[in-house]
């Protein structure tokens, strides 16, 4: 199960955790030897940018480049998909695009339904999947493991039965499979 931390003090709680941070941050957690992930937030007024975004990442130390969509369109999603698989080629990094195929929706549903990974949020929030899911956050972090042994997916896994429906609904190549369980877990708590 994998495990995101967005603040580095969270390390040592969750041994194999993966380091989660900002373009302004990376360099200097990658200065303390931190095997850093640079998270970066696709916008439209960012979209023609990314692949410098992405350079300037990998320049201050970035190990991997993570973009997480926020409301662009279709276009701008298959754009940036090339961008990235240029960035990994010419820049040798790993890239992490939070879309994936309608196709794929379609073929493995089953996939989508789940609980992992899991994110601590900077003040040790921990949630399932990505941030954005607060409200079906398992706790604070203090014994991981007795954390999650104790907290219920199930609201979860009924979230992303919901958020799949409306993903699936979605007529273009490439969904934003995280924005689409954001969306519909703040439209399902406005509801409550």
């Amino acid at each position: 199960m994998g495990v995101e931390v967005h603040d580095p003090r969270w390390l040592t709680a969750v041994p194999g955790a993966e380091l989660v941070a900002g373009l302004d941050e990376v360099s200097g957690y990658a200065a303390d030897g931190h095997r850093v992930t640079v998270l970066i937030d696709l916008v439209p007024g960012n979209v023609a940018s990314l692949r410098g975004l992405a350079a300037e990442a990998v320049g201050e130390g970035a190990r991997k480049i993570r973009v997480r969509p926020r409301g662009v369109d279709r276009v701008d999603l298959v754009y940036a998909a090339v961008e990235l698989n240029r960035v990994a080629e010419d820049d040798a990094v790993e890239v992490q695009f939070d879309v994936t195929s309608a196709a794929l929706l379609r073929a493995d549903p089953s996939a989508f339904v789940r609980v992992d990974p899991f994110v601590v949020t900077a003040d040790g929030t921990v949630v399932p999947i990505c941030a954005g899911l607060e409200r079906y956050a398992l706790g604070s972090l203090g014994a991981f493991d007795e954390l999650v042994a104790a907290w219920d997916p199930e609201p979860v896994r009924d979230l992303c039965r919901i958020a799949l429906g409306r993903a699936l609904a979605d007529t273009g190549p490439l969904v934003s499979w995280y924005e689409h369980l954001t969306r519909t877990a703040a439209e399902l708590r406005s509801v409550c």
